[in-house]
């Protein structure tokens, strides 16, 4: 087997190294959004396991995510806001579950929340496919 030249090495790490970096840049609401579902699912095994420390740092976590100026940026429309209260609302409800070690109060916000993402993303789905 004939060995890579330097030359044909150079290209393969180029166009390597182009296609890592391409596959990094993502929209920045899309980043937002990926950090969303996984606290979410974090947040999800949470409750489940009753895991107090986890729902709390995860819940929190997912505050931050959606004061990311992305997030902000996406929201401009009336129905996105009313969407984007309704997820805060349910969030603050969660972080305050957790805080009381509510198990009940926890589940119900963490349905209320799915919930929110799901009516939102339904939302969306229906005016892409008005447009």
């Amino acid at each position: 087997m004939k060995p890579f030249s330097r030359r044909t090495l150079a290209i393969a790490l180029t166009v390597f190294m182009g296609v890592c970096a391409s596959a990094d840049q993502t929209p920045p609401l899309s980043k937002v959004m990926r950090a969303k579902l996984g606290h979410a699912q974090a947040i999800l095994g949470a409750v489940i396991t009753s895991d107090w420390t986890v729902l709390d740092r995860e819940s929190r976590e997912l505050a931050l995510a959606v004061r990311d100026p992305a997030w902000g940026l996406a929201l401009t429309e009336p129905e996105y806001l009313r969407q984007s209260d309704a997820f805060n609302r349910a969030l603050q409800d969660l972080i305050q579950a957790s805080a009381r070690k509510d198990l009940e109060a926890a589940g119900n916000a963490q349905l209320m929340l799915t919930a929110s993402c799901v009516r939102c993303h339904l939302y969306i789905g229906r005016n892409r496919r008005a447009h």
